[in-house]
């Protein structure tokens, strides 16, 4: 496998593991709850994750498809190296609001988001091992905040993206707990 794109996965499977960390610590029964009105439950958080990230799965296999129908797909070269963006995805303190499109619509508990994710971090590594080797570096689609990312970056912004609701989960968790629900 190219090293950069066996970085980028186990970066995004890294943050996949600290996300269902800070899932599996908050109890089941708190996950479907919201701390407040207007603010997203465990089960929504995950559920737009999942819609995420199935996005992100059908850019890889449309961008990679597009590099393979090339007569000589580009190959990427051999001594590319990992550079992520800017980790400020990470911080909450900037609120930023979900395009519609993968809004939660509340249609999943967490655990059928879990399994969702399960099912998207599976449509998403077939792709990427699909296109190994493909020049992923020079494909760019646009993100509606950080603008062209390519497809390496988008892995790493799935990972961020993660990171940046496993925060706001043990927010959630801690309004929850300060409410006293149970």
């Amino acid at each position: 496998m190219h090293p950069r794109l066996a970085a980028v996965i186990d970066y995004a499977d890294r943050a996949r593991t600290e996300l269902m960390a800070t899932v599996d610590a908050v109890p089941e029964p708190l996950r479907e709850a919201r701390p407040t009105e207007d603010a997203w439950s465990v089960a929504e958080i995950l559920e737009h994750l999942y819609l995420v990230e199935r996005g992100v799965a059908k850019l890889v296999a449309l961008k990679a498809g597009e590099l393979q129908t090339q007569p000589a797909p580009p190959q990427e070269a051999p001594e590319m190296v990992p550079v992520p963006l800017a980790r400020f995805m990470v911080d909450r303190t900037t609120r930023v609001l979900a395009p519609e499109r993968v809004v939660p619509r509340g249609e999943m508990s967490a655990a059928e988001a879990c399994a969702a994710l399960l099912q998207t971090r599976g449509m998403l590594l077939d792709q990427l091992h699909t296109a190994d080797g493909l020049a992923l570096s020079g494909v760019s689609h646009p993100h509606p905040i950080f603008g062209p990312l390519d497809l390496y970056e988008w892995i790493y912004m799935t990972g961020w993206h993660e990171l940046r609701h496993a925060e706001q989960i043990r927010e959630v968790a801690d309004q929850l707990a300060a409410h006293g629900s149970s």
